[in-house]
């Protein structure tokens, strides 16, 4: 397994602000959703980080609800804005989604816990642009809403049996790695698939533009301070790399 790009975005946990039903603020329980599988490295750190918590709370119930992904894409601002709201949540970063939801008013502002604890300090400013909103939930500035709590390699697996067969080097760098497809495909074999029913599409479509990027770029399209330009160099070679 080789790593080809770096690392692409961190998810959030996110608190939410609704009443959490009867048992919202007892002190006695915590309900928590996440989205992901038991025996995912995600879901084993969940695990992980409860019995950790249960540990230090002692006389705490952690009520743990497991939901799908699309689950809590559609239904987050519902939720939240009823009795049934959990006390923290794993959702996506981004304006349109946590921006969304803390411009709502749906999520705490967690930034005098942040401060407190010292959560800033160990992230990244890349990082930390995804963890904070503005009063229009734009994201890079204002309010802390969520931390991070997992990051995402792009990696690419490969058949040894193949690149033995056909004399060609396994690549270590992202020309090595341009340079073994193109052979692959010149010896009639498909050189690459994408799982996840083309989910990482886009992922390596924006990673691939980040790579001829600089900091204006990202602001303009992230946090509105500029126009983004979709048909500029650094999208160009992102679509039209991909397609080749």
């Amino acid at each position: 397994m080789a790593t080809i790009a770096a690392a692409l975005a961190a998810s959030l946990v996110i608190a939410g602000c609704g009443d959490g039903g009867d048992e919202a603020g007892d002190g006695k329980s915590l309900k928590l959703w996440h989205y992901e599988a038991p025996n995912s490295a995600m879901g084993i750190a969940w695990k992980q980080a409860i019995e950790e918590f249960k540990k230090s709370h002692p006389g705490v119930t952690v009520k743990v609800e497991e939901k799908g992904f699309e689950q809590i894409q559609k239904t987050a601002s519902m939720v939240l804005n009823s009795g049934d709201a959990p006390d923290l949540m794993e959702y996506n970063k981004g304006n349109a989604t946590t921006g969304l939801l803390s411009k709502q008013g749906l999520l705490t502002d967690l930034t005098p816990e942040v401060t407190k604890r010292g959560w800033d300090k160990p992230l990244s400013s890349g990082v930390r642009t995804t963890s904070r909103y503005d009063a229009q939930g734009v994201m890079g500035s204002g309010n802390w809403y969520g931390i991070p709590n997992y990051a995402e390699y792009t990696m690419v697996f490969y058949n040894k049996t193949l690149f033995t067969k056909h004399h060609i080097k396994v690549p270590t760098t992202f020309d090595e790695f341009t340079a073994a497809l193109k052979a692959f495909k010149n010896k009639g074999v498909t050189p690459l698939a994408s799982a996840g029913a083309e989910y990482p599409a886009h992922q390596y479509v924006y990673q691939l533009a980040l790579s001829k990027a600089d900091r204006s770029w990202v602001d303009a399209y992230e946090q509105y301070q500029g126009k983004p330009d979709f048909h500029d160099a650094a999208w160009t070679y992102g679509a039209t790399t991909f397609a080749d």
